[in-house]
């Protein structure tokens, strides 16, 4: 089966490299777009938005079409991790979904979930996610090569949706409330 992966990683980065070697355990061509869509999609090719920020058009949303999302979800949308700080949670996760028209609403068929504490940051949470996401494609690629496609929903949407906007208001405001700048160092 052919595969086209959807990102926003750079296509040489070691998370690209790794997912597109297990999609290439399906047999067929991997083709990895950055940052843009493909000009047509098929019933016939796999499509998973691997840690990818394009918002996919109904006109090319096709029945062998998933979503990795960084996030649990329970957080819809963009500042999962970030909203994972903000309400003290001591649970992450990454969710592989159906993708439909409108965005995180698509049938969920696996997540994995990871412990936070409260020294963990963002970024260390995002990390982890995008590794959890790596390994919801193996599961996928596992279950298109065993099974065919996945069938059997594991869980529901929750929470409310947040845009891309609100999360970036709202994460200048956590920014300038918890991160102290530091001096530069010389190594002279």
């Amino acid at each position: 089966m052919n595969v086209c992966l959807l990102t926003s990683l750079a296509s040489n980065n070691p998370l690209v490299e790794q997912c597109i070697t297990q999609c290439k355990r399906l047999g067929g061509s991997v083709q990895v777009l950055v940052d843009e869509l493909p000009v047509s999609t098929d019933d016939v090719t796999l499509y998973i938005s691997f840690l990818g920020d394009v918002i996919i058009p109904e006109s090319l949303i096709s029945k062998h079409m998933y979503n990795t999302h960084p996030g649990p979800p329970w957080y819809r949308g963009w500042g999962s991790r970030l909203r994972t700080v903000l309400d003290k949670q001591t649970v992450h996760a990454s969710t592989l979904h159906k993708v439909e028209l409108r965005v995180d609403t698509g049938d969920i068929y696996q997540i994995i979930e990871f412990s936070v504490t409260e020294s963990d940051t963002i970024d260390n949470i995002h990390s982890r996610a995008e590794l959890a996401s790596l390994a919801l494609v193996t599961w996928l690629i596992d279950h298109y090569a065993l099974k065919g496609k996945p069938t059997h929903k594991v869980a529901e949407w929750s929470g409310k949706f947040m845009y891309k906007k609100e999360y970036q208001k709202l994460r200048h405001e956590y920014i300038n409330n918890n991160v102290t700048p530091q001096p530069a160092t010389s190594e002279y």
